[in-house]
């Protein structure tokens, strides 16, 4: 008998059997393209960039199966886009050189046609950034220098195309080596404010050139003896020639420190003062003292040696004090603070009076430190402001040195801590730190077991509750103790640092624009406009950049459309937080423009060591200013933004040139414009 299958179950089977046979034929694929590279590129303007489109395999990706194809290139973005081989034909791959003339963001892709009317596609676009040519000067921050000191430069340049780059460098009486490389190690031979600038050129094509924004570069002159430091473990009293964290001389050997009449067995000192009358006063360095304070003076050249005052600072307790510091203060008050390493700080003072016999008094028998331990006070040293503060440096030879400050109030002085110190690898520092003093700029020097150091400010990390100073090695050397200036500063903050202040006017409105660094400590800007030259008002602040210690650009706008007058002077106060204060330049901006040849000097004849350019500018950028003598030297140099309207520009430095007459050059966007003027004295 027959057995039927039901048609209710057949029909299941058979679309089994149906998608169990398709299981053994291989999947269809999309044809696919890649481009290469497929990652972002930086190309500079004028500049090209290499593309390969690559398609997958004929079947079944391509079911033509044929070699005939065609490869069309294209961009979106700014127009200015060519392309080699495009469209190009070919097999499993076409290139093409893409050229790209527009500063801006672009993506590039590839369409890919099989012949005869098959299938496309199109690779996943590449973005390509087209960016100016450009050439970096490092360092690219201000430099300092002493004069006769040279600084390296090295160029970095950015051009499209290839071939060699040659360098053409400028720096206006500085000693610049000759040839094009794109290192430099110049020299400046006098003090004074130099710019160093440099232009990179393709040698095959002129049209591929950029030149680099100025370096400021600060130079001093070569300063005398201004700080001293007992040396040679203590056994000499030597000279050191600093200024603004460079070094120029030292140590230089004065004297040898002796000790005559005392009775505490010293032999060395690690603690001298200096005071502003030129003495020295130094106290030995024992560990066996008993609580008693010896305090000896010499003459500038060291002759005259004595004991000029004594003093037992505990009393009845005849714990040796295993810290005993001295430092002068600009009245000729010599200060002592002294301690015993665990339990007690004392302050202790005296007048000083040449080599006369002094007495010694106790100012505070428990000075009271706030964010800081006694136990630290191990090393350290003291130094005096103008206005009496004290300037207390800490460490325990363990990897803690801290600064404090406080001003002496009799037996409620109170120190509190200010900073704590690390070395130029941001760790902290490691052995002994003995001395402290101040430089003529009010710059903090500190002296270690391995050199002399500088306390630069502008690392202050005041993002913690107590910030970090990094202090700058200036001088690698051994044996060094403490240290000593007759130097009193009313501030150890420097003003802050101005680059450039410069004004535009257009639509009767004033727009100032200032760049600025080392805002440490900085309290604001006051924008002050006057229409006489003399006397000025505020007519707006500007707080600084919060926490910044680098450089700042800022603007300031001024609605002169309800003030009367043609002609505004304008000038920035610069405050810090301990109200001191300086002025900028004086610029001057003229709402009637009365110029020749679009560009005019105030004043003229030039009397001092400005005066402000105004310049009128249909666009915004950057021009170059020569002064030139009637030889064709160029004499003196700087760059500067403008905007379009009428710029007012001040022009630096003035008094490093000559009487005479000189040619006022002025280079906007490769129109060249000048003027006459003269400079008397």
């Amino acid at each position: 008998m027959k057995k039927f299958t039901s048609k209710r179950n057949f029909i299941p089977m058979l679309l089994l059997a149906i998608a169990s046979s398709f299981s053994y034929l291989p999947a269809f694929a999309q044809p696919t393209v890649t481009l290469n590279p497929s990652t972002t590129q930086t190309v500079v303007v004028g500049g090209t960039l290499n593309l390969t489109a690559s398609r997958n395999n004929n079947n079944p990706n391509w079911p033509g199966g044929n070699n005939n194809f065609t490869y069309t290139w294209s961009s979106t973005g700014p127009a200015g886009v060519s392309f080699t081989n495009n469209p190009g034909s070919g097999g499993s791959s076409s290139s093409t050189v893409a050229t790209f003339s527009t500063i801006g963001t672009y993506t590039v892709s590839c369409l890919v046609q099989e012949g005869g009317g098959g299938l496309n596609a199109t690779s996943a676009p590449t973005t390509v950034n087209v960016v100016a040519a450009s050439v970096t000067l490092n360092p690219a921050t201000t430099q300092y220098a002493i004069a006769g000191g040279s600084i390296s430069f090295t160029a970095t340049a950015n051009l499209p195309g290839s071939g060699t780059i040659t360098y053409s460098w400028m720096a206006v009486s500085a000693n610049i080596p000759s040839g094009n490389s794109a290192t430099k190690n110049i020299t400046f031979p006098n003090a004074g404010n130099y710019t160093v600038s440099v232009t990179a050129t393709r040698s095959n094509n002129a049209a591929h050139t950029a030149t680099s924004g100025p370096v400021p570069v600060v130079v001093y002159a070569v300063p005398s003896a201004n700080l001293w430091a007992t040396s040679s473990n203590g056994t000499r009293i030597s000279s050191f020639a600093v200024i603004n964290g460079l070094y120029s001389a030292g140590a230089t050997n004065i004297f040898t420190p002796t000790f005559p009449g005392g009775t505490t067995g010293g032999s060395t000192t690690a603690a001298l003062g200096k005071s502003s009358a030129g003495h020295f006063y130094w106290l030995p360095n024992t560990s066996g003292n008993n609580g008693i304070v010896e305090v000896f003076g010499a003459a500038a050249d060291g002759t005259g040696a004595t004991l000029v005052g004594t003093l037992d600072l505990n009393g009845a307790n005849n714990t040796s004090l295993g810290f005993v510091r001295l430092g002068m203060g600009p009245d000729g008050r010599g200060w002592i603070l002294a301690g015993d390493g665990s339990s007690n700080l004392i302050l202790a003072s005296f007048m000083s009076s040449g080599l006369t016999p002094v007495s010694i008094s106790i100012e505070d028998a428990s000075v009271n430190l706030v964010s800081g331990s006694i136990s630290t006070f191990q090393n350290g040293d003291l130094c005096i402001l103008g206005n009496g503060d004290i300037y207390a440096l800490a460490n325990d030879g363990s990897g803690v040195t801290q600064v404090f400050i406080g001003k002496p109030t009799g037996s409620t002085t109170t120190l509190t801590k200010k900073w704590d110190l690390v070395n130029p690898s941001n760790t902290p520092f490691t052995g002994t730190v003995n001395g402290v003093a101040f430089d003529p700029f009010g710059s903090l020097y500190i002296s270690t077991g391995d050199g002399l150091y500088y306390i630069n400010q502008a690392t202050v990390n005041a993002t913690i509750p107590i910030p970090t100073v990094q202090c700058v090695l200036v001088r690698s050397q051994t044996g060094l103790q403490d240290l000593a200036s007759n130097y009193f500063p009313e501030f150890t903050i420097l003003p802050v640092t101005l680059f450039s202040f410069s004004g535009t006017y257009k639509n009767n409105i004033t727009t100032l624009t200032w760049k600025s660094e080392n805002e440490i400590n900085f309290s604001h800007f006051e924008i002050e406009r006057s229409s006489d030259g003399v006397n000025y008002d505020n007519i707006g602040n500007k707080a600084p950049v919060a926490g910044n210690g680098g450089a700042s650009v800022y603007q300031f706008a001024d609605n002169l459309s309800a003030v009367s007058g043609t002609v505004f002077y304008y000038r920035l106060k610069m405050i810090d937080i301990d109200h001191k204060f300086k002025y900028s330049n004086v610029i001057l901006v003229r709402k009637d423009i009365k110029t020749s040849a679009g560009i005019s000097l105030s004043p003229n004849p030039v009397v001092n060591k400005t005066a402000t350019l105004r310049i009128t500018s249909a666009v915004a950028g950057k021009i170059d200013i020569r002064i030139v003598d009637l030889a064709g030297k160029v004499v003196l140099q700087q760059q500067n933004m403008v905007n379009p309207g009428t710029n007012s520009i001040s022009l630096n430095n003035l008094d490093r040139v000559q009487k005479g007459m000189y040619i006022l050059q002025i280079n906007n966007n490769n129109e060249l414009s000048a003027i006459k003027f003269s400079v008397v004295r």
